[in-house]
């Protein structure tokens, strides 16, 4: 299926978490009559909006989710798990 991308933009996204902010890159494209939102730091975190700020909005609404879903993997698997620094 082609898509042609008429609309190209990254946003910073601006989200609190616990008292502490983090930022998120949304990349923003429009895909026929919807915007569809991608963020570029957790890859499953997609939204979409008939408007950008619809896309925006929902795509941290998926951010938030991933977050929870990680964090509480994390949690279930912490003797597992091997921390690593680059």
């Amino acid at each position: 299926m082609l898509v042609i991308l008429d609309l190209f933009y990254i946003i910073k996204s601006c989200m609190r978490d616990m008292g502490r902010k983090e930022d998120y890159n949304i990349l923003i494209k429009k895909d026929g009559r919807f915007y569809t939102g991608y963020c570029l730091e957790i890859p499953q975190a997609r939204g979409q909006g008939d408007t950008k700020q619809e896309a925006i909005t929902d795509t941290k609404k998926a951010i938030r989710l991933c977050k929870s879903y990680l964090e509480n993997q994390k949690k279930s698997m912490a003797s597992k798990l091997i921390t690593v620094s680059l």
